[in-house]
């Protein structure tokens, strides 16, 4: 099978069964398990975004988009673990060939991190030593590899860059050199594993280290059409849109069966045959489609252009952050309609309603996609300088 000929329900569909089946497991645990894990990367999921050089199916940007929208279907946490797949084709572009293949592996690596300013890396002989403690490394207790960009430190005060901003460095470090801080104690996307971190004075080498600069990224030394995408924009659009886009369509599958089979008390009726169920169930739906077309719409034209290496202006990288917020928002909508239209039986946590609810409002936090955003591309329509980096 191709690159091109892979599908997400080729890839997918193989596993579907697994990944709904470990859901509970994966929440009480707070982490996938690692038998749904190593079926995961058995199916090429981590490999979606892994250039084929590196033994991945590299797979253009929407493709790969929904793969994830198709896992989140199946459950929001393992979609929200394999959303983080764009790190590999990403931030190992900072790696020569022979660091980056390191990392990389056979392609199916799964490369927790975060921004890691609460860490200090220190320049020393053929290196860095790094000491802090930073959050929200979603993936943490399943990965491979631990890659984060971190402040550099002269004694005790940060080295800064011709821009006056602090010097990055981006390193990968194992996860035996991190220790996990248990902070991940949230209402949804439990099993995502977003911990805290905390090295104390460990050595990177400087060949598992390279250049990163924000809001523009990653400084590539070698080629890939994702490396071309700004920092905020690329992962904005990797995590919060395609989770909730799945998380919705679930919900509306789960609400549908519900509905089919749930007695209105009272009337001997059961709830599909109700206008309110009859309508909420039409608006979910408009929502879903409306909201899903609307962003692919945006996403594909973004990037041929990355592809061909055109200029990606401010407006252009609005219009699709504009579409990543339509698209969140409005799953979030259809989603908690739906709840609210299951009654009592959307309120256990044995119903899957309840975790898609929990679930989709988790992801809809994301700095990438909160309400702030909406400023920011309101000041772009009129012509404004964003007043945020996050474009």
């Amino acid at each position: 099978m191709t690159a091109t000929a892979v599908t997400p329900r080729d890839l997918v569909g193989p596993v579907a069964m697994d990944i709904r089946g470990a859901a509970a497991q994966a929440e009480a645990e707070r982490r996938l398990p690692r038998a749904l894990m190593s079926k995961l990367k058995d199916a090429g999921l981590f490999s979606i975004y892994t250039p084929r050089g590196f033994g991945g199916l590299e797979l253009a940007l929407p493709e790969a988009l929904a793969v994830v929208e198709e896992v989140a279907r199946h459950d929001g946490s393992t979609g929200w673990t394999v959303a983080l797949g764009v790190a590999n084709g990403y931030f190992t572009t900072v790696l020569g060939r022979e660091a980056a293949a390191r990392v990389l592996g056979g392609g199916g690596t799964l490369i927790a991190g975060a921004p890691a300013f609460g860490v200090r890396a220190v320049r020393v002989p053929g290196g860095y030593r790094l000491t802090g403690r930073w959050s929200f490394n979603s993936g943490a207790p399943n990965a491979d590899w631990i890659g984060a960009p971190a402040p550099v430190f002269e004694g005790e005060a940060p080295v800064m860059d011709d821009h006056g901003q602090p010097e990055l460095v981006f390193f990968f470090i194992t996860p035996s050199e991190a220790e996990i801080i248990d902070t991940w104690h949230v209402t949804g996307l439990r099993a995502s594993g977003t911990q805290d971190l905390y090295v104390e004075d460990v050595f990177v080498s400087e060949e598992m280290t390279g250049d990163i600069e924000l809001p523009a990224g990653p400084k590539p030394v070698w080629e890939t059409p994702l490396a071309r995408m700004p920092l905020f924009s690329l992962l904005h659009l990797a995590q919060s849109p395609p989770v909730c886009l799945g998380l919705a369509r679930r919900a509306i599958e789960e609400f549908r069966a519900l509905a089919m089979a749930k007695p209105v008390p009272f009337s001997g009726a059961r709830l599909f045959e109700t206008v309110q169920a009859q309508a909420g169930l039409a608006r979910a739906e408009a929502l879903v489609r409306s909201a899903r077309g609307y962003w692919y719409g945006e996403v594909r034209p973004l990037w041929e252009r990355v592809e061909r290496g055109a200029e990606l202006s401010t407006e252009l990288l609005c219009d699709v952050r504009l579409a990543s917020l339509l698209a969140v928002e409005s799953c979030t909508d259809a989603v908690g309609l739906l709840y609210r239209l299951s009654g009592t039986s959307a309120i256990f946590q044995t119903s899957p309603l309840e975790r898609c609810w929990r679930d989709i409002h988790t992801a809809a936090q994301h700095l990438g996609v909160q309400d702030g955003r909406w400023e920011t591309t309101g000041r772009v329509l009129f012509g404004m300088v964003p007043g945020s980096p996050l474009v």
